[in-house]
């Protein structure tokens, strides 16, 4: 059966190879973004019935009217927080007020609107799976920069206690926390900080860096991430929740 599947930040990498895993299993695929242009990419790289939506995520109306939108059709099933943005390595002397509230609006702040809007819905439904994409950097400060570091590691903690509201409801709450994965989050995130930082930089920046903390010593495929998400929307994965899954290549095992 096909079910309602709503995802943020879907126009490209991560959020796109998640929507193409959706799409392939034939659910009802609902995705947005803050770019229209990366959004009509992306409903011709899947080539099914997508419905599309601009939206940008530190926007408290446009995420739940794309959130209710989405469930619209007999109640949403999936909800992916995935949009985010990078801050390029900038420690506490680079940390500005206007580039930390940028950083923490997008990935904190724009997951709880999207978090409380499928929330609301899937409560009176008594189902649901919430799937929140956050970072190794919630948990290695060597992963990020100072505000990216913080706004993952609040992921974390928001969906632990997450999950212990929405469990009596017979609702899951994960995080997905990927190492280095092959995307285009450093140009996506130039574009919207125009210059605040530079984000070509760091780990994944060169192949030196990066094998000297990711024991599998590559980049991972966004697909990798897909299938683990995919994995918890299943129905095999109705007692696991609370949890912060790692696809980082053994990174946080070092």
């Amino acid at each position: 059966m096909s079910r309602n599947v709503a995802i943020t930040g879907a126009g490209s990498g991560i959020g796109l190879a998640i929507a193409q895993a959706f799409a392939e299993y034939g659910d009802r695929v609902h995705i947005a973004d803050i770019s229209a242009a990366r959004l009509e990419a992306a409903q011709q790289a899947i080539g099914s019935d997508i419905r599309t939506t601009v939206a940008d995520v530190t926007d408290p109306d446009a995420v739940r009217s794309f959130v209710e939108s989405a469930g619209a059709d007999g109640g949403l099933d999936v909800f992916v927080s995935n949009a985010g943005i990078f801050d390029g390595y900038a420690g506490i002397d680079e940390t500005t007020p206007t580039l930390w509230d940028r950083i923490i609006g997008v990935n904190l702040t724009g997951a709880f609107y999207g978090v409380k809007a499928a929330s609301d819905l899937m409560i009176p439904q008594r189902r649901g799976r919430i799937i929140i994409i956050g970072s190794v950097a919630g948990q290695r400060g060597a992963a990020d920069g100072l505000a990216y570091a913080a706004s993952k590691a609040g992921l974390e903690g928001m969906n632990r206690r997450l999950a212990i509201d929405l469990a009596p409801h017979g609702i899951t709450s994960n995080v997905v926390a990927p190492g280095v994965i092959k995307t285009d989050i450093r140009a996506n995130s130039a574009e919207q900080l125009q210059g605040i930082v530079d984000v070509n930089r760091g780990v994944g920046a060169t192949s030196d860096m990066m094998d000297a903390f990711v024991p599998a010593g590559r980049s991972g495929e966004p697909r990798e991430i897909a299938d683990v998400v995919r994995f918890l929307a299943d129905d095999s994965a109705s007692y696991l929740t609370g949890q912060v899954i790692s696809v980082d290549g053994g990174w946080t095992a070092t």
